[in-house]
């Protein structure tokens, strides 16, 4: 709280937050997740559409995947179906790789995002002790708070991703711990779609694997935070 109003009293500290680039920037944003999310709903961004290149255009159509599950990440839109379709159209393991290309890219795009919008508060020193506490274990070991949210299905990816960027982590150390770590859960849900043949995820089978999925991925996230909260009072 200190830091922000000594920000807000000077010139250097208010531009910092709210400068016209930024500004700009955060319009632009909006206005490409309102577009992304029209085109979701409409069907704009299924992966249907690349369907129709597969076997026309078989480059172009890898290529548009990438880009549409690079703009599903930015834009937070659900992207189960696209690692589904991924094993559906590629086969489970070349379909983990690219649904992990994917999200590298586009979770990139908002980590960067965020970094020019806001700049690094979280990478500022918190005069709370249990925040300074949580701080000083993420600088410590930030690689693995990034590799054990990607593994983790119950953590949201879109969401995460513009969290970090207002960390003190650095390109490198978001970009190989996401690729590396996602690449499991990215080339198990892809041979689901490869298995089940389908790309929908309100099929029925789909949906009970999904779930229970989730619900070891909750259990073991739990834990995860009551073993590092007790790390952190024990100092």
């Amino acid at each position: 709280m200190a830091y922000l109003i000594k920000s807000l009293k000077n010139k250097k500290g208010l531009r910092r937050y709210i400068g016209p680039k930024r500004a700009v920037l955060f319009i632009l944003l909006v206005i490409f997740v309102v577009w992304a999310w029209y085109n979701y709903r409409s069907g704009g961004l299924s992966p249907s559409i690349i369907e129709q290149y597969r076997t026309q255009h078989p480059i172009a159509a890898v290529l548009l995947f990438t880009l549409v599950y690079a703009v599903s990440v930015v834009a937070a839109l659900p992207s189960l179906p696209l690692n589904l379709a991924a094993g559906f159209f590629w086969g489970g393991f070349v379909g983990g790789i690219y649904s992990t290309i994917g999200v590298t890219f586009g979770g990139w795009i908002s980590f960067f995002v965020a970094r020019r919008l806001m700049g690094q508060p979280m990478g500022e020193r918190f005069q709370n002790r249990w925040a300074g506490r949580v701080q000083e274990e993420f600088e410590r070991n930030g690689w693995k708070f990034v590799a054990f949210a990607r593994v983790n299905p119950i953590i949201p990816t879109g969401p995460l991703n513009y969290l970090l960027g207002l960390t003190s982590l650095s390109n490198l150390g978001f970009l190989w711990p996401t690729f590396v770590f996602l690449l499991p859960p990215s080339i198990a849900v892809a041979y689901i779609g490869d298995t089940l043949q389908t790309f929908t995820a309100n099929q029925d089978d789909v949906s009970e694997i999904i779930r229970g999925i989730l619900i070891v991925s909750a259990a073991v996230t739990f834990l995860a935070l009551v073993r590092l909260f007790t790390k952190i009072s024990k100092r």
